[in-house]
């Protein structure tokens, strides 16, 4: 509570979680913008304008600097039983919460349903791929899959258009990412994923007994107190 950057960053996510909150509540003719554009767009413009000394989105300069071709070395290091033990485990992890996360989805929307054979073969070529490029490892994830729904989207053209948009405005306004702060993300990721919550899902759980919300629980702490590989595959082991 000291004015430090930390506070000042804890500040702009609150500040975008109210923005975001008070417009889907108050907005009636402009139901086409979504709040979590409007909670960005006016937290950046203000933190911008009074220089607050927070981390804010970084860029390499030059696009092709984040490709990362592997190399005859990097194949090498395939036979490591470290390396192998964390692929096992991320493509557990990765596979179990598509698997959890597609059904939640056909749950918002009438369009047509997973298959969920199609969607781990894609997830295990499209990580092959991101290895190749030393990208991240992707995975279906709620958050902007329920983003889209939100925002009136029907087929899966909309997670290839989310793509092509980050792509096209990373490529062409650098500079404005840039000027957004990395704590404005975190509120929309809070806000997106609070909303996700089924409190009465959680509260059934009582009728298999104590054991399954303890679970649920712990779960939910060992991964906000550490992250989400350590939480989920320690609680999956036991």
């Amino acid at each position: 509570m000291n004015g430090s950057s930390s506070l000042m960053a804890g500040a702009v996510g609150i500040a975008t979680i109210a923005i975001m909150w008070l417009w889907e509540r108050c907005r009636r003719s402009l139901r086409f913008l979504p709040g979590a554009l409007v909670g960005v767009a006016l937290v950046t413009w203000v933190s911008s304008g009074v220089a607050l000394p927070i981390n804010r989105v970084m860029l390499p300069d030059d696009l092709g600097q984040a490709v990362d071709w592997i190399g005859w070395q990097g194949l090498g290091t395939l036979a490591d039983p470290s390396l192998l033990v964390a692929a096992l485990a991320m493509a557990f992890i990765a596979s179990a919460e598509t698997l959890r996360r597609r059904p939640a989805v056909d749950r918002m929307h009438a369009g047509p349903r997973s298959q969920f054979n199609r969607e781990l073969s894609a997830q295990g070529v499209g990580n092959m791929l991101c290895g190749a490029l030393g990208a991240l490892p992707m995975t279906g994830v709620i958050v902007r899959s329920s983003a889209n729904v939100q925002a009136g989207a029907r087929t899966r053209l909309s997670a290839i258009l989310h793509g092509l948009w980050l792509l096209a405005l990373v490529m062409l306004l650098p500079g404005l990412l840039q000027s957004i702060p990395v704590a404005c993300l975190g509120g929309v990721l809070v806000y997106t994923g609070g909303k996700l919550v089924d409190v009465r899902a959680v509260r059934h759980l009582g009728r298999y007994g104590r054991t399954p919300p303890l679970i649920y629980l712990a779960t939910a702490l060992s991964i906000v107190c550490t992250d989400l590989l350590t939480g989920g595959v320690w609680w999956a082991s036991l």
